[in-house]
């Protein structure tokens, strides 16, 4: 008799290979026996035989309960008059050996069932195998991020429930200068690094720290009852200490340091893991942006200042697809005469909901993300249209000139003087009319790449000037070598130089300076007349600051074209 279930596999209704018949039966690779309704084996194939450790005739009328203990309490499966049913089970052979395997059973027409078993030592072995390496690294041997935030997890909940006492404690570990080792000698150099100081923490710390590997460079450890935040730190400054010795690394004697940060859950805070492990990762890359070899502990307060500038950097990203910035003008005047002789553009975001972020705190952060060479161009760009409109409107009565800004991302870049060259051709802007402003720190910092670039924008007939002079890096050595017009004398020394002998010196060394170069000053943050009297008298060139007027809208701009003399202002107490 050949008998096959019609219906398809599943884990209740599954095929059974059955065939009752001879050869057939026993060339079947799965074990199959065909039992009574008392479930007494009538039949068993070798491969039953060879599962079971034992010789078919010894399967032979032997209670099913010998091979399945359990076989009795499978319920349904007895039961059921259609289709297979499959559970598993712990099946027992001849020779003692017990192992998990899969049982599915079918009706036979008549009474009787077929059973199919399945040995799943091996499947149990790699699923083993899998939650082993989802919780165990493979390189260091050390619990992973899982297993770690697992831990965690655990110490925080008995807190909660009051059934331990003391702070839970996260510290995250960093290497510092990690990247230049894979960089230098490669990954199997880096993971011999890493494999070492997995090991020197672990032997420091004890086997009562659980310690794990985060990933890449990243080792947690977790303080858990702490009595006193000291403890953390102690624990930070002694794993902190394994890293002051050399690592023999790819038969190279290497000194690698370590940047550490802690975060604390007291027994009343409501914090999860992932946030605890978060907060000391936030700490930790706080300690390598300080210069690594160090401990931060986690403070809320920073951190929810971080997270503001995150959100800050973000928005910044679309601002300039929401359309969110605009251009003010401040005016600036010929000291002598009170006459119009140009404008300064400045930057200004408005956001979507209505606030104003300030330029102190966008600029720097447009700075280190890269994002101010996007919106230089457009800054640029912007201004140098402006300034074109008002040209063809007014002629000689409009500004001779606008000056923009220069970033020191902007600057190390090599084509600024295409993206000059692209500008003034896009706009129609003659380059006499616009001026560059560059930092005295910018100059210094890379003074190689900013001459050459410098000398290429000049060569279209742009106009450069140092901005903030006075307040930066020495850039003295290097004025004579560079294409300059003008020197514009910081804010910070006009605004004492009538109350204060030192800094109405240094105005007088900066305007003496930029004379004997032949190049002309231009005072900011001009707000007293007092202060107009001193810059006249020192023969300084041009001048603006709040006395005259603050930053303008274009429009404003316009209303001033042709005027003889400006009107004076009331001071603002805030800096253009």
């Amino acid at each position: 008799m050949n008998t096959a279930h019609p219906n398809p596999p599943s884990a209740e209704n599954r095929t059974l290979p059955v065939a009752t018949d001879g050869a057939i039966f026993d060339a079947i690779g799965d074990a199959l026996l065909v039992v009574d309704p008392t479930r007494l084996i009538l039949r068993a194939n070798r491969a039953a035989a060879s599962l079971f450790g034992c010789p078919t005739q010894t399967l032979v009328n032997a209670d099913l309960a010998r091979l399945v203990p359990n076989a009795a309490e499978l319920g349904d499966a007895w039961t059921a008059t259609v289709g297979a049913r499959t559970v598993e089970v712990h099946a027992l052979g001849y020779d003692g050996r017990a192992f998990p395997a899969t049982l599915t059973i079918g009706p036979l027409p008549g009474g009787g069932h077929v059973v199919c078993i399945r040995d799943l030592t091996d499947i149990a072995m790699a699923q083993r195998q899998l939650v082993n390496r989802s919780l165990r690294d493979g390189l260091t041997g050390l619990p992973t991020r899982g297993l770690f935030l697992e831990q965690v997890d655990h110490a925080l909940a008995r807190r909660r429930a009051g059934t331990a006492t003391g702070e839970v404690a996260v510290v995250c570990l960093g290497i510092d200068r990690f990247k230049l080792v894979n960089d230098s000698l490669g990954y199997p150099a880096g993971d011999e690094l890493l494999a070492e100081a997995a090991a020197r923490i672990t032997a420091e710390l004890g086997p009562g720290v659980p310690v794990a590997r985060l990933g890449g460079d990243e080792f947690g450890i977790l303080v858990d009852g702490a009595g006193r935040k000291g403890e953390a730190v102690v624990a930070a400054e002694r794993s902190l200490g394994v890293f002051s010795g050399a690592f023999s690394i790819a038969g190279r004697s290497l000194l690698v340091g370590a940047s550490l940060g802690i975060a604390f859950a007291a027994p009343e805070d409501d914090l999860a893991a992932q946030a605890l492990l978060s907060n000391a990762d936030v700490s930790m890359h706080r300690a390598k942006k300080a210069g690594g070899g160090r401990i931060e502990i986690f403070e809320p307060a920073r951190h929810g200042e971080a997270l503001g500038l995150l959100e800050i950097e973000l928005a910044l990203r679309d601002a300039l697809l929401r359309g969110e910035f605009e251009l003010v003008y401040q005016p600036i005047l010929d000291m002598q005469r009170g006459a119009l002789r140009g404008v300064e553009a400045l930057l200004r975001w408005k956001r979507e909901n209505g606030t104003s972020v300030p330029p102190s705190i966008f600029i720097p952060i447009a700075e280190k993300s890269g994002l101010i060479v996007q919106i230089g161009e457009w800054v640029l760009r912007r201004a140098c249209s402006q300034m074109k409109a008002w040209r063809d409107r007014f002629g000689a009565a409009a500004p001779e000139y606008v000056a923009v800004n220069l970033s020191a991302r902007q600057i190390d870049r090599t084509d600024v003087p295409a993206l000059v060259r692209r500008v003034l051709a896009d706009t129609g802007l003659d380059a006499r009319h616009l001026e560059l402003e560059l930092t005295e720190s910018t100059v210094v910092e890379n003074p190689a790449v900013g001459q050459s670039v410098l000398q290429e924008v000049v060569a279209l007939g742009v106009s450069l000037a140092i901005d903030d002079f006075g307040t930066g890096q020495s850039a003295l050595s290097l004025l004579p070598r560079l294409p300059l017009a003008k020197l514009k004398i910081d804010r910070s020394f006009v605004a004492r130089m009538d109350v204060e002998s030192e800094s109405f010196e240094i105005v007088r060394l900066i305007v003496s300076l930029a004379q004997a170069l032949g190049m002309r000053t231009v005072a900011e943050g001009i707000e007293r007349e007092s202060q107009i009297r001193l810059l006249r008298s020192l023969g300084c060139a041009h001048g603006q600051g709040y006395f005259f007027h603050r930053p303008l809208p274009a429009e404003e701009i316009e209303r001033l074209c042709g005027s003889p003399a400006p009107t004076p202002q009331r001071p603002y107490a805030a800096a253009d």
